[in-house]
């Protein structure tokens, strides 16, 4: 059965890629994607990334450079240092490449980044 919760995104970042790793040694960028909206004006999305992903993360793209995510939505929510509850709504990537915008096409992902997560929610354990 085909994975209909997919989605792809391709949009400009607005910020470097954070990039570390867990305390397990998992590693993870996240980042904002600027993507234009039909009209006018442009959405901006949050992007977290792990394992093979994010390692492109922090070597293959940079603020001002143009992307092509896929991924997946995720809500999930969190206690801030106030403790009050938080709500966030996030793009968990499965790929993340640089998009060539005169050319319209991005190289081919490599079998490793396309690796799925479905199964693992390493967001939930995320302070922020």
């Amino acid at each position: 059965m085909a994975n209909l919760n997919r989605i792809i995104l391709v949009g400009q970042l607005t910020t470097e890629p954070e990039t570390r790793s867990t305390v397990d040694g998992v590693p993870m960028a996240k980042f904002r994607l600027a993507v234009a909206r039909p009209q006018n004006g442009a959405d901006l999305i949050d992007v977290i990334a792990w394992r093979k992903a994010a390692e492109d993360c922090g070597s293959k793209i940079a603020k001002g450079k143009m992307v092509l995510v896929e991924g997946r939505i995720q809500n999930r929510s969190f206690e801030d240092q106030a403790g009050q509850r938080r709500w966030v709504t996030e793009v968990v990537a499965h790929t993340v490449m640089p998009f060539d915008r005169a050319g319209g096409k991005a190289p081919a992902a490599s079998a490793a980044a396309e690796t799925s997560l479905d199964d693992i929610d390493l967001a939930s354990d995320l302070p922020f």
